[in-house]
């Protein structure tokens, strides 16, 4: 698998041998420059954004759900199911921005919007050398869908890669951290005695993850007519993280049983791995534009490193469909 893994980006990089045959008349360069002088999306393709302020509204349908940036966050879902998110955004020309989503996931037969969050967010573009960006975002837990809902309610996350290489060379970095509480009535039977418990479960994670990485953006333009251009941009990561987790039930069960020395962490679990090499990844992103619509297919797949008893690949997608105004 990792073997096929390298095989397509070796066939992504080559097709920039195609674009170079594609040479452009004066009429069509002079056509082009109009374009991209004149449409927001193509200044954003260019790299040339943070000229002009704009509204966004999109929806997407995507298996990841723990984070809105951090893709290899997502990639150690235990379960994925397709989440609806209609989102709203606003980007200034100064690089500040700001977003909104709602999540719409199907659980045991209903549909509804479980989660929310806002994102605030600043984008250095217009730089000659760099291109970077960083990110805060806030989720809220519906009541009521907190075993399904992201473990993390702060996220902050920033990325940065060079844009003169042709091959390009980044770094992200994030940070994300959340707590949750859960309550459960337990109907078991100890002693020979039927026991109805009501229990509570506390959780707290928090994680660090670092990548390294590198990617190139093919662009071509006037694909199905003169106002329409895509780019295919592949990427592949070198991740590192660490990870704290526990969790803790109490009851009365419990509250009895941890009176005796022996047994003072029962119903306890902490889980803590220090930063390290965790994963290969490979991210594929296709974004095709027309006019002021937008559409985004994105795929992601992790090779995890460390030793393991599970499947080593893990995969999320996403699509994601836009307008400008």
């Amino acid at each position: 698998m990792l073997k096929k893994l390298l095989s397509v980006i070796c066939c992504l990089f080559s097709l920039q041998a195609f674009s170079q045959d594609s040479t452009l008349t004066d009429a069509e360069k002079k056509t082009l420059d109009s374009m991209i002088s004149n449409d927001v999306f193509l200044q954003m393709l260019q790299e040339s954004g943070g000229q002009e302020s704009y509204w966004e509204v999109g929806i997407s349908v995507s298996n990841a759900y723990f984070s809105s940036r951090n893709k290899r966050i997502n990639s150690s879902q235990i379960e994925t199911k397709a989440v609806f998110t209609p989102s709203v955004s606003y980007y200034h020309k100064s690089g500040l921005g700001i977003s909104g989503a709602a999540y719409l996931i199907n659980d045991n037969g209903r549909s509804d919007f479980y989660q929310y969050s806002i994102t605030p967010s600043y984008s250095l573009q217009t730089d000659r050398y760099i291109n970077a960006s960083i990110s805060y975002t806030r989720f809220f837990r519906k009541k009521g869908y907190e075993e399904i809902t992201t473990p993390i309610q702060n996220e902050i996350y920033g990325s940065a890669y060079l844009k003169k290489p042709w091959i390009q060379p980044g770094l992200s970095l994030g940070y994300s951290q959340g707590k949750s509480t859960t309550y459960k009535t337990i109907d078991t039977v100890f002693n020979n005695i039927r026991r109805i418990l009501n229990d509570t479960l506390k959780i707290s994670n928090a994680n660090f993850s670092a990548a390294v990485y590198v990617q190139h953006s093919f662009e071509y333009f006037k694909i199905l007519g003169k106002k329409d251009a895509v780019s295919i941009m592949p990427q592949l990561s070198l991740n590192m993280a660490s990870n704290r987790y526990s969790e803790t039930h109490r009851n009365p069960f419990l509250t009895r049983l941890k009176a005796r020395p022996r047994f003072k962490n029962a119903g306890s679990l902490q889980q803590d791995a220090d930063f390290g090499l965790q994963s290969l990844s490979m991210n594929l992103d296709i974004h095709y534009l027309v006019g002021k619509f937008s559409f985004k297919p994105q795929a992601y797949v992790d090779y995890y490193l460390p030793s393991t008893t599970v499947n080593r690949f893990s995969s999320t997608y996403s699509f994601t469909a836009s307008y400008v105004f």
